[in-house]
This record gives C-alpha cells, sequence and structure tokens, in this order.
C-alpha cells in the first residue's frame, strides 16, 4: 500500500474558495486541511501535465483524466484523505486528527470520539487530554495585487487594491506550536519526492511517496467503492450537485450525492445530536486557464455518515463531474465503527 506525505515547508495559505479580485468583493473561509483540488492540481504538476483545455471545468476533468492515466488506475480514488498528523512516520491512527468543520482537528482515537446508540457525539472528557485536539488559528496577512502583463514584462502594482489572506497554523490543546503532516492513501503507480508550490501565495509542500503496510489505512474509504454498515466521519468534502434549478432543500430528486441522503447524519457536537451544515465550496483556480473554478456545494469535513445496510456504488453517467471529484479524494470516509 502506498503513502503520499504531504510536508508544508511553510504555513500554508488555505480556504475553501479562492480569494476574489476587486471585481467581486466577497469573503472566504480558512481551512486547515487541503482541498482535493489543491493536492491533484500539485501532483498534476510535479507530473509535468500540460492540459489543452481553455475552460476552467473542462481543464479539471481532463487533468483528473491524466492522472487517472499516468497512475494506472481508473477504478480508484487517486488519493483518499487526508489524515492531519503532527510527528512523522505515523501508524498508529490515534496520532492523526480528523477536521471537525467549524470546530477543531480531533483525535481518530475513541478519546476524541464516543459511538453512543448508533450516533457520534464529541467526547467532553476530551478538553483535559493533551492530544486530544489541536486547534488551528488563521493569521490575517496583507497581499498586494499585481497587474498581469504580458510575457518578459515586469508586473506592476494594481493600483489601490490590497488583499487579506490566512496562513495556518496549529496549536495543541496546551498552547505548543505544532507542524502539520497530511496523509493520503495514494493509489497511483507512480513515486514522488519533490517539492512545489501548494495552497495560495505561491507556499510550498514537499511531497514523498512511502510503502507502507498500516492496518488503520484499512479504514479509508470512498463511495465509488462498496460502503459497508458502519459509522464513517468524512475526511474531506462531500459534493452536493444540483439536479434543478432553485433547489431548496436536500431531496433525492434535487440533488446530486456520492453517498445515500438518508446517511447523511450530520456534524458530532458535546452533548447534542449532531447538525447538519451545507457550504459553499470552491473547486479552485486554474493556473493553466488562469481562472476561478465555479463553486458547488458541499457537506463539510466531519461530517457523520451512518450506513445501515450495505450500499453499492451510484450510478454515473460518461461525464458525471460527481465521478471525477471522487476520483480525486472528495468525500473521503473514514470507518469509526460496524
Amino acid at each position: 500500500m502506498k503513502l503520499l506525505e504531504i510536508k508544508p515547508l511553510e504555513p500554508l495559505s488555505l480556504t475553501l474558495s479562492p480569494i476574489s479580485g476587486i471585481d467581486i468583493f466577497t469573503t472566504t473561509h480558512s481551512t486547515p486541511i487541503p482541498l482535493p483540488t489543491s493536492v491533484a492540481g500539485a501532483i498534476g504538476s510535479s507530473m509535468n501535465i500540460e492540459l489543452l483545455s481553455n475552460d476552467p471545468v473542462e481543464s479539471l476533468i481532463e487533468l483528473i483524466s491524466r492522472l487517472k492515466e499516468l497512475c494506472g488506475n481508473m477504478d480508484e480514488p487517486i488519493i483518499q484523505g487526508p489524515l492531519t498528523c503532527f510527528e512523522e512516520q505515523i501508524m498508529d491512527p490515534s496520532k492523526c486528527y480528523a477536521y471537525i468543520y467549524g470546530n477543531k482537528l480531533i483525535s481518530l482515537s475513541f478519546s476524541g470520539f464516543e459511538v453512543r446508540n448508533k450516533m457520534v457525539y464529541l467526547r467532553e472528557k476530551c478538553k483535559d487530554h493533551v492530544d486530544c485536539f489541536v486547534n488551528f488559528t488563521p493569521i490575517t496577512m496583507i497581499g498586494v495585487s499585481l497587474q498581469r502583463t504580458k510575457h518578459g514584462d515586469d508586473k506592476i502594482v494594481r493600483y489601490g487594491y490590497m488583499y487579506r489572506y490566512p496562513l495556518i497554523t496549529f496549536r495543541t490543546s496546551s498552547g505548543r506550536v505544532v507542524n502539520p503532516i497530511y496523509l493520503y492513501r495514494f493509489n497511483c503507480r507512480k513515486d514522488l519526492n519533490v517539492i512545489n508550490r501548494f495552497g495560495g501565495e505561491s507556499r510550498v509542500a514537499k511531497f514523498v511517496t512511502i510503502d507502507v503496510e498500516a492496518e488503520f489505512l484499512n479504514n479509508i474509504k470512498t463511495p465509488l467503492k462498496k460502503l459497508e454498515r458502519g459509522l464513517y466521519i468524512s475526511l474531506s468534502p462531500i459534493p452536493i450537485i444540483p439536479l434543478k434549478d432553485n433547489v431548496l432543500r436536500l431531496e433525492p430528486d434535487a440533488v446530486e450525492l456520492p453517498v445515500p441522503l438518508s446517511s447523511v447524519v450530520g456534524l458530532p457536537q458535546e452533548k447534542s445530536h449532531p447538525k447538519l451544515r451545507i457550504v459553499r465550496l470552491g473547486l479552485g483556480f486554474s493556473e493553466v486557464v488562469r481562472k476561478k473554478r465555479p463553486e458547488i456545494l458541499a457537506l463539510p469535513p466531519g461530517t457523520i455518515i451512518g450506513v445501515e445496510d450495505d450500499v453499492n456504488p451510484p450510478t454515473f453517467g460518461d461525464n458525471d463531474l460527481m465521478k471525477e471529484l471522487l476520483h480525486i479524494g472528495f468525500a473521503t470516509l473514514y470507518k469509526l465503527s460496524g
């Protein structure tokens, strides 16, 4: 089994959607884990993939197709994750963490989660355990937009335009600063050992593949394969694609989900039942087209999925965006219990 380690060499700038320009005023939300599109783009860059499409979405689909071809894997996701760890050579899942959207990173051991009456709660006593959770703290930085010019000319500052962007740092419950390592199950015949741009603001990270025999990697699942009965937590966003205009609620005939709608439980809480949240998610920025990709809706990382009976993979069309997104690690699930 192959593992992909992504080691940031400096604090990363990670957001749920690209920072907009002066023509579109909006806000963006920090995230402590990279989006699958960011990982796929960095892997594609390290493999020297060149794209032909001039459309932001079609270029993403072309990238995924080329990755599947180079990796020799057409049936499974190329990447599945991430597990977020804070020390090297992790072989114990209790030392890794899952991001609960809007909360913090919680240990994947049952010291962080409590399964009670087929429901998952955040264990209240976890607060007293130094290794049970890790907070992420965005540091706000000020950036200056550059006016793009033709190749070979110096760039100039766009007059009167500055913007804010986040840099992500991590602290344990004791206040100690720790550095993350993102672990992915890597279903690819290629090996990586490169330093590449990653996330926004030209930050960099090291990408290394390792052959390992780690039992906990078998708990990482995908809707592209049969899901067995049990409770799962999502490690990455679960896409929601509307099937018609003006969708007002989650209904089977109104949206496309890679898991049964009835299996969606919500984000775990300490004392109350899980809460259902839907977030707006950007599909990243296309470096090839130099345009932002569109936004979609998604169930955020940390969402609990409860499968009552074994679920077969959904049926996809020939050019189904959902299927392509799953192939780069969207809707990665970690099995908590049977």
